[in-house]
């Protein structure tokens, strides 16, 4: 599977509610694209650059409907058994470490995580966190705007809508400049 299959199935997944199945799908994509964005060094240091480069689309998409452009630090329940506990994560280490690492070794979101249609940002005493899909679309537009997925492709050749505004997603593969001028990122 490409990269672009990857991006056409998590944005039919999120048409579906599907949310879950969409975050698999998009961190599939997110580590196939920081690795040709970063071939040395292995994923996780891949992945986190990725993320760090990508943030202010991130943000301005996933944050939108909060008026929040910077990153936001999240607590939440530590996976590992031998260190139990909640933390305080910087957004793309929370994006890797408990959503990206859980959805691609465990096929699944952990389960305390939740991804809802409302614009919400929940966190719980015990690291419970519930966050809106808009981030799950912030993540899949940086994808789409890595200059090394310029050869891709969405099936259909859907359209993305921001700001009352709509663009093709196809339009938009490769060009980061593009996509921050349609987001209104200067």
């Amino acid at each position: 599977m490409s990269v672009g299959s990857q991006v056409t199935t998590a944005m039919k997944k999120l048409s579906e509610k599907h949310y879950e199945d969409a975050i698999i799908s998009t961190s599939v994509a997110l580590s196939a694209t920081a690795r040709l964005e970063q071939p040395a060094g292995g994923d996780k240091a891949a992945c986190r650059t990725f993320l760090e480069s990508y943030l202010p689309i991130i943000n301005k998409v996933g944050w939108v409907s909060f008026g929040i452009s910077q990153s936001i630090n999240f607590k939440y329940r530590r996976l590992d058994s031998h260190n139990p506990g909640a933390a305080v994560r910087t957004m793309p280490e929370m994006l890797y470490d408990v959503v990206r690492c859980t959805a691609v070794h465990e096929a699944k979101l952990p389960d305390n995580l939740r991804f809802i249609e409302e614009s919400i940002i929940q966190l719980g005493n015990d690291g419970e966190l519930v966050l809106p899909v808009d981030v799950i679309y912030g993540l899949l537009l940086s994808i789409v705007a890595s200059p090394k997925n310029s050869s891709q492709r969405v099936e259909g050749d859907p359209e993305f809508a921001f700001g009352g505004k709509n663009t093709r997603i196809n339009e938009l593969w490769g060009d980061r400049g593009k996509i921050e001028e349609f987001i209104g990122i200067s």
